[in-house]
């Protein structure tokens, strides 16, 4: 898998800087529809390396992110040591997908992963449960590309936990949210547990949500949701 690393932070402001910029440069008119995200890839190309290797002179505080003109997602995947930036790239229905520099994808609905594209071993589509506020027993599904290129289907047996109150941060703002933790297992000896913040506009601040055993869990915080 080829996913764009980070010095932390110095390359995940350059990786947003470049889809701000490409976005804002490019009309999307006529047959130049999907040019935007193409030329956001290319620009990408020039500033950070396969490597992860970040170039000077593009970095963006935490004011900039805010005033972004564009809306972003901020991802963070542990288990490789990488973050980046993310764009939204299509909206259908109550799914949103958000694209970053190098065209992997991230699909969301009411906050929830449903959907990962381009990292191998992809999330091809899940059957979430809601997140009900009074806790209580869940069912989800995965359905997970393996590496014959069939879909598996992975169902967990979840536990929702009582909100608790918390404050959390995202590019320097504070917010007021409930935390829902979500303990799931096959019953077969994998497990995991996934992490909302949800905050008082109903927006899903942030979160820490298990997409597969190749690429453990996903990092999200949401910078402009509910805030235009």
């Amino acid at each position: 898998m080829e996913m764009i690393a980070t010095n932390r932070g110095r390359a995940l402001r350059a990786a947003t800087a470049i889809a701000l910029l490409a976005l804002a440069g490019c009309s999307g008119n006529g047959s130049e529809g999907g040019s935007a995200y193409a030329e956001l890839r290319r620009a990408a190309t020039g500033f950070i390396d396969r490597r992860g290797d970040a170039t000077q002179g593009v970095t963006l505080s935490d004011a900039e992110l805010n005033a972004a003109p564009v809306d972003v997602m901020l991802l963070d995947i542990p288990e490789f040591g990488s973050e980046v930036g993310l764009v939204q790239q299509a909206v259908n229905r109550d799914v949103v997908t958000w694209v970053t520099p190098e065209g992997y994808s991230v699909s969301l609905k009411q906050g929830q992963i449903v959907g990962t594209a381009g990292f191998g071993f992809d999330l091809s589509s899940a059957d979430i449960p809601r997140l009900e506020t009074t806790g209580g027993r869940v069912v989800r599904d995965h359905y997970r590309l393996q590496g014959d290129e069939t879909i598996e289907r992975f169902r967990y047996f979840c536990e929702l936990s009582r909100p608790v109150g918390e404050q959390v941060v995202v590019t320097g703002r504070r917010f007021d949210t409930v935390r829902v933790d979500e303990a799931c297992t096959d019953g077969q000896g994998e497990t995991f547990t996934n992490r909302y913040w949800v905050d008082t506009r109903g927006v899903m601040r942030k979160s820490r949500q298990f997409v597969s055993p190749r690429l453990g869990y996903f990092e999200l915080q949401d910078v402009h949701g509910g805030l235009r």
